[in-house]
């Protein structure tokens, strides 16, 4: 694990506002009792968001195909990488992908509090994304030689969330398909021709 130093010697080439995250997150507002734990979360969780967005932008960045096929497969370990019999690699891989679930619910309930009125596709996103974390801890727990039984309750929460899931993804295509119906087509009513202004990429 890095030190909270080298996190911030990283930050600092990266020129990231390290105060402005902090007040972002209200930590002037915490209790106190762990502040070098704090400090040390603020900042990898800064330098994990920084390093995800440029991530994205190489891959969208891609000229073609072939080059996003390629920069992907750099980018990511692949799943022949991660295949190991050894239970305590196992379990760190689960551990690592349940964190991964966990982030993209957070970057999900984000977008949800911003969108008004909310999005059925966006409450949709965040019921499965909250299964596929119940679903890793369950594996994870199978991991450690929890019994068959011993996830049965949480089975039932990722069955109730999927059930939530598929029935906002139905009105989200129902919606959809209504707006479709109901907007204009490529001429106007009154017979004049309406240029398509749209931006297509070739």
């Amino acid at each position: 694990m890095a030190t909270t130093a080298q996190l911030r010697a990283a930050l600092a080439v990266l020129r990231a506002d390290t105060d402005a995250a902090a007040q972002q997150a209200g930590i002037s507002e915490m209790s106190g009792t762990d502040a070098a734990g704090v400090e040390h979360a603020l900042l990898a969780g800064l330098l994990y968001r920084m390093m995800g967005d440029d991530l994205r932008r190489a891959l969208t960045g891609a000229p073609d195909l072939t080059a996003l096929e390629e920069r992907a497969r750099a980018a990511g370990p692949g799943a022949a990488k991660y295949a190991s019999d050894d239970p305590s690699r196992r379990e760190e891989h689960c551990a690592q992908a349940h964190f991964e679930a966990y982030w993209l619910a957070d970057r999900i309930a984000g977008l949800h509090f911003t969108t008004a009125p909310p999005a059925a596709a966006l409450q949709a996103a965040a019921h499965t994304a909250e299964a596929t974390r119940t679903l890793l801890r369950i594996h994870r727990d199978l991991l450690r030689g929890a019994g068959p039984d011993a996830g049965a309750a949480a089975w039932a929460g990722v069955i109730e969330q999927l059930d939530r899931a598929r029935a906002l993804a139905d009105r989200a295509a129902a919606e959809a398909a209504a707006r479709a119906r109901s907007a204009p087509g490529p001429q106007s009513v009154v017979g004049v021709a309406v240029r398509n202004t749209e931006c297509r990429t070739p």
